[in-house]
């Protein structure tokens, strides 16, 4: 086994024992990253169906209709504030207004969750269908 970008889920003693070993192996200078799982393909997919079917919908917010990653931006930010991590604004070179955000590929499998949980409780307070979970 390639010990170069080797990841292991651990799942009980067994796979426990195999990231021990791996470690062993591993020579000096190497890193390694214990972490929570990040989001999967299926709660990402989920997520940009979601912006997708509220994008389609009339539904303005100020004032102005949004394209699904303009969707993507407010709800990720909006999760962001809610959780008590609002994004920086600042002035950007040319005297815009820049948002310095995050991204949903930053984030753990668990906070994804929450963040589909959120936005699908956003769309149903305001009636936007937005599929099948």
């Amino acid at each position: 086994m390639s010990l170069d970008g080797a990841t292991v889920r651990l799942a009980g003693d067994h796979t426990r024992l195999a990231a021990t070993k791996l470690v062993a192996q591993a020579p000096d200078g190497w890193l390694v990253k214990i972490g929570a799982p990040p989001r999967t393909l299926k709660q990402s997919s989920k997520f940009w169906a979601t912006c997708g079917a509220v994008a389609q919908t009339d539904y303005t917010w100020s004032g102005t209709r949004h394209d699904k990653q303009g969707w993507h931006d407010l709800f990720l930010c909006g999760w962001h504030t809610l959780k008590g991590r609002p994004p920086r604004l600042l002035i950007g070179l040319e005297g815009e207004r820049v948002m310095l955000g995050r991204y949903t590929r930053d984030l753990a499998e668990r906070e994804m969750s929450d963040l589909l949980d959120y936005t699908e409780a956003w769309c149903a307070m305001r009636g936007i269908a937005v599929g099948p979970p």
